[in-house]
Protein backbone atom coordinates (compact mmCIF):
# COMPACT_ATOMS: atom_id res chain seq x y z
CA UNK A 1 0.00 0.00 0.00
CA UNK A 2 2.84 2.37 0.83
CA UNK A 3 4.48 1.90 -2.57
CA UNK A 4 1.14 2.34 -4.35
CA UNK A 5 0.47 5.56 -2.45
CA UNK A 6 3.89 6.91 -3.39
CA UNK A 7 3.27 6.15 -7.05
CA UNK A 8 -0.13 7.82 -6.91
CA UNK A 9 1.35 10.88 -5.24
CA UNK A 10 4.10 11.01 -7.85
CA UNK A 11 1.51 11.00 -10.63
CA UNK A 12 -0.42 13.85 -9.00
CA UNK A 13 2.77 15.87 -8.67
CA UNK A 14 3.56 15.24 -12.33
CA UNK A 15 0.08 16.39 -13.38
CA UNK A 16 0.50 19.52 -11.23
CA UNK A 17 3.91 20.18 -12.75
CA UNK A 18 2.49 19.72 -16.25
CA UNK A 19 -0.25 22.30 -15.58
CA UNK A 20 2.32 24.79 -14.28
CA UNK A 21 4.53 24.18 -17.32
CA UNK A 22 1.52 24.72 -19.61
CA UNK A 23 0.64 27.99 -17.90
CA UNK A 24 4.24 29.16 -18.18
CA UNK A 25 4.28 28.34 -21.90
CA UNK A 26 0.98 30.16 -22.43
CA UNK A 27 2.32 33.16 -20.51
CA UNK A 28 5.45 33.25 -22.68
CA UNK A 29 3.37 32.95 -25.85
CA UNK A 30 1.18 35.84 -24.64
CA UNK A 31 4.23 38.04 -24.12
CA UNK A 32 5.61 37.13 -27.55
CA UNK A 33 2.27 37.93 -29.22
CA UNK A 34 2.05 41.29 -27.46
CA UNK A 35 5.49 42.14 -28.86
CA UNK A 36 4.83 40.70 -32.30
CA UNK A 37 1.43 42.24 -33.08
CA UNK A 38 2.61 45.89 -33.07
CA UNK A 39 5.53 44.94 -35.31
CA UNK A 40 3.16 43.19 -37.72
CA UNK A 41 0.83 46.21 -37.73
CA UNK A 42 3.75 48.54 -38.42
CA UNK A 43 4.90 46.32 -41.29
CA UNK A 44 1.36 46.26 -42.69
CA UNK A 45 1.06 50.05 -42.47
CA UNK A 46 4.46 50.49 -44.14
CA UNK A 47 3.45 48.19 -47.00
CA UNK A 48 0.18 50.08 -47.49
CA UNK A 49 2.04 53.40 -47.44
CA UNK A 50 4.26 52.14 -50.25
CA UNK A 51 1.25 51.00 -52.30
CA UNK A 52 -0.38 54.40 -51.88
CA UNK A 53 2.78 56.31 -52.80
CA UNK A 54 3.24 54.12 -55.87
CA UNK A 55 -0.37 54.83 -56.90
CA UNK A 56 0.28 58.56 -56.61
CA UNK A 57 3.49 58.27 -58.61
CA UNK A 58 1.70 56.36 -61.38
CA UNK A 59 -1.13 58.92 -61.43
CA UNK A 60 1.43 61.73 -61.76
CA UNK A 61 3.02 59.92 -64.68
CA UNK A 62 -0.37 59.34 -66.31
CA UNK A 63 -1.46 62.97 -66.01
CA UNK A 64 1.95 64.24 -67.21
CA UNK A 65 1.72 61.99 -70.29
CA UNK A 66 -1.79 63.22 -71.01
CA UNK A 67 -0.62 66.85 -70.84
CA UNK A 68 2.38 66.11 -73.08
CA UNK A 69 0.24 64.26 -75.64
CA UNK A 70 -2.73 66.64 -75.70
CA UNK A 71 -0.87 69.90 -75.03
CA UNK A 72 -3.63 70.84 -72.65
CA UNK A 73 -4.76 70.36 -69.06
CA UNK A 74 -7.89 68.33 -68.26
CA UNK A 75 -11.14 70.17 -67.68
CA UNK A 76 -12.18 70.46 -64.02
CA UNK A 77 -12.93 67.08 -62.42
CA UNK A 78 -12.10 65.12 -65.59
CA UNK A 79 -8.58 64.05 -64.77
CA UNK A 80 -9.38 60.41 -63.79
CA UNK A 81 -11.13 59.77 -67.12
CA UNK A 82 -8.66 61.69 -69.30
CA UNK A 83 -5.70 59.74 -67.90
CA UNK A 84 -7.22 56.24 -68.14
CA UNK A 85 -5.23 55.37 -71.24
CA UNK A 86 -1.99 56.06 -69.35
CA UNK A 87 -3.16 54.00 -66.35
CA UNK A 88 -3.13 50.85 -68.49
CA UNK A 89 -6.91 51.14 -68.70
CA UNK A 90 -7.30 51.56 -72.46
CA UNK A 91 -10.45 49.37 -72.81
CA UNK A 92 -12.17 51.43 -70.12
CA UNK A 93 -10.89 54.65 -71.71
CA UNK A 94 -12.38 53.63 -75.06
CA UNK A 95 -15.63 52.70 -73.37
CA UNK A 96 -15.90 56.03 -71.59
CA UNK A 97 -14.60 58.22 -74.40
CA UNK A 98 -18.07 59.18 -75.62
CA UNK A 99 -19.96 58.46 -72.42
CA UNK A 100 -19.51 60.97 -69.63
CA UNK A 101 -22.86 60.36 -68.01
CA UNK A 102 -22.54 61.62 -64.40
CA UNK A 103 -24.61 58.63 -63.27
CA UNK A 104 -22.85 55.92 -65.28
CA UNK A 105 -21.74 52.66 -63.69
CA UNK A 106 -18.07 52.00 -64.42
CA UNK A 107 -15.61 50.04 -62.26
CA UNK A 108 -12.98 52.07 -60.43
CA UNK A 109 -9.40 51.53 -61.68
CA UNK A 110 -7.11 50.03 -59.00
CA UNK A 111 -4.76 53.06 -59.02
CA UNK A 112 -7.55 55.25 -57.65
CA UNK A 113 -7.83 53.30 -54.40
CA UNK A 114 -5.73 54.08 -51.32
CA UNK A 115 -5.40 50.93 -49.18
CA UNK A 116 -5.32 53.07 -46.03
CA UNK A 117 -8.76 54.56 -46.66
CA UNK A 118 -12.09 53.03 -45.87
CA UNK A 119 -14.64 52.52 -48.63
CA UNK A 120 -17.40 55.10 -48.57
CA UNK A 121 -20.56 55.06 -50.67
CA UNK A 122 -20.69 57.34 -53.68
CA UNK A 123 -23.67 59.19 -55.04
CA UNK A 124 -24.01 56.47 -57.68
CA UNK A 125 -24.79 53.09 -56.15
CA UNK A 126 -22.18 50.33 -56.72
CA UNK A 127 -19.62 52.84 -58.03
CA UNK A 128 -16.60 53.53 -55.80
CA UNK A 129 -15.11 56.94 -55.14
CA UNK A 130 -11.64 58.23 -56.02
CA UNK A 131 -9.35 58.27 -52.98
CA UNK A 132 -7.00 60.83 -54.53
CA UNK A 133 -7.42 64.53 -55.16
CA UNK A 134 -5.87 66.80 -57.77
CA UNK A 135 -4.52 70.03 -56.30
CA UNK A 136 -4.45 72.77 -58.93
CA UNK A 137 -5.24 76.47 -58.81
CA UNK A 138 -7.17 77.54 -61.91
CA UNK A 139 -7.77 81.01 -63.33
CA UNK A 140 -11.32 82.11 -64.30
CA UNK A 141 -10.95 80.42 -67.71
CA UNK A 142 -10.13 77.11 -66.07
CA UNK A 143 -6.42 77.07 -66.90
CA UNK A 144 -3.84 76.16 -64.22
CA UNK A 145 -1.87 78.99 -62.66
CA UNK A 146 0.43 79.43 -59.69
CA UNK A 147 2.25 76.43 -58.16
CA UNK A 148 2.53 73.20 -60.09
CA UNK A 149 -0.34 70.75 -59.84
CA UNK A 150 -0.01 67.60 -57.74
CA UNK A 151 -2.00 64.54 -56.73
CA UNK A 152 -2.27 63.22 -53.18
CA UNK A 153 -4.68 61.30 -51.01
CA UNK A 154 -7.22 63.15 -48.95
CA UNK A 155 -8.72 63.22 -45.49
CA UNK A 156 -11.07 60.49 -44.36
CA UNK A 157 -14.44 60.96 -45.97
CA UNK A 158 -17.62 61.81 -44.09
CA UNK A 159 -20.05 58.91 -43.73
CA UNK A 160 -22.95 61.37 -43.93
CA UNK A 161 -21.96 62.85 -47.29
CA UNK A 162 -22.38 61.02 -50.57
CA UNK A 163 -19.22 61.42 -52.61
CA UNK A 164 -19.07 61.73 -56.37
CA UNK A 165 -18.17 58.54 -58.27
CA UNK A 166 -14.50 58.06 -59.15
CA UNK A 167 -14.79 59.43 -62.69
CA UNK A 168 -15.77 62.86 -61.35
CA UNK A 169 -12.35 63.44 -59.87
CA UNK A 170 -11.95 65.45 -56.65
CA UNK A 171 -10.12 68.73 -57.18
CA UNK A 172 -8.99 71.45 -54.77
CA UNK A 173 -6.90 74.61 -54.91
CA UNK A 174 -3.48 74.99 -53.31
CA UNK A 175 -5.03 77.21 -50.62
CA UNK A 176 -7.56 74.49 -49.79
CA UNK A 177 -4.72 71.96 -49.73
CA UNK A 178 -2.85 73.99 -47.11
CA UNK A 179 -5.98 74.19 -44.97
CA UNK A 180 -6.55 70.43 -45.26
CA UNK A 181 -2.95 69.55 -44.43
CA UNK A 182 -3.01 71.72 -41.30
CA UNK A 183 -6.54 71.12 -40.00
CA UNK A 184 -7.75 67.72 -41.25
CA UNK A 185 -6.73 64.19 -40.33
CA UNK A 186 -5.23 62.12 -43.12
CA UNK A 187 -5.74 58.38 -43.65
CA UNK A 188 -2.17 57.36 -42.86
CA UNK A 189 -0.45 56.75 -39.54
CA UNK A 190 -0.67 59.72 -37.14
CA UNK A 191 -3.18 61.42 -39.44
CA UNK A 192 -0.75 62.15 -42.28
CA UNK A 193 -1.40 62.48 -46.03
CA UNK A 194 0.56 60.72 -48.75
CA UNK A 195 2.07 62.79 -51.57
CA UNK A 196 4.57 61.85 -54.26
CA UNK A 197 7.27 63.22 -51.95
CA UNK A 198 6.17 61.06 -49.02
CA UNK A 199 3.95 61.64 -46.02
CA UNK A 200 2.80 65.20 -45.31
CA UNK A 201 2.80 67.23 -43.19
CA UNK A 202 5.97 66.08 -41.50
Amino acid sequence: MGIASLKHGSQLMRIGASLIELLVVLFIIGIMMSLLLPALQNARNSAQDKVCQNNIYQLHVALSRYIDAKRMFPDPHRWPVDTLKWMEQRPLADLMKDNYDPNAVFPRPPLLRCPMQEEFPSRVATVDVCHYVLTVTRNPSGKPEGPRWEIHDRQLLDDNISEEPWYIGPEISHLAQQRIFTSKEGPHTSGLFMTRYGLMPQ
